[in-house]
């Protein structure tokens, strides 16, 4: 190894020293008081290190299992034979102090590691084009409680390429090709690392937090009180939900629960488009035609995750309540302000991958292209490894 390289390795493994040290004397001061969230979301996703005497067994998996409990992060063949593996389940269940094979140990994780690849493939489907391309996607990005320690892009055909930050702190990932043509599929590929914190992650958890009543919304929140693009607030079904919210101050935490009530008794998932989206068998020529129009979703009565974050905003906005759209691999959510706390995840879940969070009121497509020409998403996924800090 060169000397200047060994320089940079020795540099990088201090840095992510200095971050996991300084990361652990933070989290120390938040405390998690597991039976209080157990309470208030007992469906929320953890992680459980698995370890023992003997390997796993195929028997133990299968015990493991009937307790709600699989792999978090590789095939079940892949744990047969390991002393430890992480798996995950539901907080709920694990409260439940489940009865493990006598030979294994199982024990909450607070503090892990996330890394793998996260990859995306594009086809062009404009028929008989031939000409240049500007693509612009979402990279990996910080969010609470998951620190992005590192990561790397590559790009097939080869590019021109850079990343930029915006205000919202997105991860723009630049592509520039001369020349691309109908036919061709391009692929994107994205390693990561993220140190991850269940303390600082569930902090900004939407249902955990209670709602300070002498805050008041700050002037840079204000602007999520208005209209967006295709986020109507003076819609008349938002108006009216906001109405029958009551007077004064709301609530955000109560009110976000009234409106999914209201969404479940409304709008049924639009499951068939999440599949051909992710299927590979959507076309678009603008990616902000995945997100349909409101008053379509209430018309219908049907919408995927893109269509019920629009709306959410739209309503939450409606009863004087900041919200602004976000994204992860595979889902979008919004994230609401709560004063006194700051903003509040309505989707939270320790191994997803971040990727946006809208920077103004209008919502923000993880993918961009011009010219306009039609393009299908063939493959949008993410495979990732969990380590503990000691491995």
């Amino acid at each position: 190894m060169k000397r200047k390289e060994l320089v940079q390795l020795t540099g990088m493994i201090f840095i992510f020293l200095l971050i996991v040290s300084s990361s652990a004397v933070a989290s120390q001061e938040k405390k998690l008081n597991w039976h209080r969230i157990a309470e208030l979301k007992p469906d929320l996703k953890v992680l459980i290190l698995v370890e023992g005497e003997h390997p796993i067994s195929i028997k133990d998996l299968a015990v493991l299992a009937e307790l709600g409990m699989v792999p978090a992060d590789r095939d079940p063949a892949l744990v047969v034979g390991l002393r430890r593996a992480i798996f995950s389940t539901r907080l709920r269940k694990w409260m439940m102090k489940p009865f493990l094979p006598s030979h294994l140990n199982g024990k909450l994780l607070e503090r892990f590691v996330m890394s793998g690849i996260y990859r995306l493939g594009f086809r062009i489907e404009e028929e008989g084009y031939a000409g240049p391309l500007n693509l612009e996607i979402t990279a990996p990005r910080n969010s609470y409680g998951k620190q992005l320690l590192f990561s790397e892009s590559l790009i097939r055909p080869q590019a021109s390429s850079r990343i930029q930050t915006d205000v919202a702190e997105n991860r723009w990932f630049y592509v520039d090709y001369p020349e691309i043509k109908y036919g061709q599929t391009i692929k994107i590929f994205f390693t990561f690392e993220y140190l991850v914190d269940m303390a600082f992650l569930v902090d900004h958890d939407l249902m955990l937090v209670e709602q300070s009543d002498n805050a008041s919304i700050p002037e840079e929140a204000r602007s999520f009180l208005e209209a967006g693009y295709k986020i109507d607030t003076h819609l008349p079904q938002a108006m009216d939900w906001a109405k029958r919210g009551g007077s004064g101050p709301p609530d955000a935490r109560l009110e976000y629960r009234r409106l999914a009530k209201f969404l479940k008794e409304t709008v049924t998932y639009d499951k068939a488009k999440r599949e051909q989206y992710f299927g590979g068998k959507l076309i678009y020529s603008d990616l902000d035609e995945m997100y349909q129009e409101i008053e379509i979703t209430l018309t219908r009565r049907v919408g995927a995750c893109p269509d019920t974050t629009l709306l959410e905003c739209a309503f939450l906005r409606a009863r004087g309540i900041p919200c602004r759209t976000a994204g992860r691999v595979g889902h979008f959510f919004s994230l609401v302000f709560v004063p006194g706390r700051g903003w509040m995840s309505t989707s939270v879940t320790p191994t997803g991958i971040p990727l946006f969070i809208a920077s103004g009121p209008d919502h923000v497509p993880y993918q961009k292209w011009s010219p306009r020409i039609s393009m299908r998403t063939v493959f949008v996924e993410a495979k990732s490894r969990i380590q503990t800090l000691e491995d």
